[in-house]
């Protein structure tokens, strides 16, 4: 069975959540990319909402970050 689509709201608030942990933090995109093991343009990707659904990379991201 698919998964239900991702709804924007939701892209929107993960990726807000994402940048608000980062920036408190005081990363970088970079510091993110390299901590994820993920190209630093996938940060930039992400932070302007082209990576849907953005929740998987938005576990990652957090996991990285030491917040799941």
């Amino acid at each position: 069975m698919a998964e239900p689509a991702e709804h924007p709201h939701d892209t929107e608030d993960l990726v807000r959540l994402v940048r608000v942990v980062r920036q408190e933090q005081g990363w970088t995109p970079a510091k993110l990319a390299e901590a994820a093991g993920v190209p630093e343009g996938e940060v930039a990707r992400f932070e302007v909402e082209e990576i849907v659904p953005a929740e998987p990379l938005a576990m990652r991201f957090l996991a990285a970050m030491g917040r799941v």
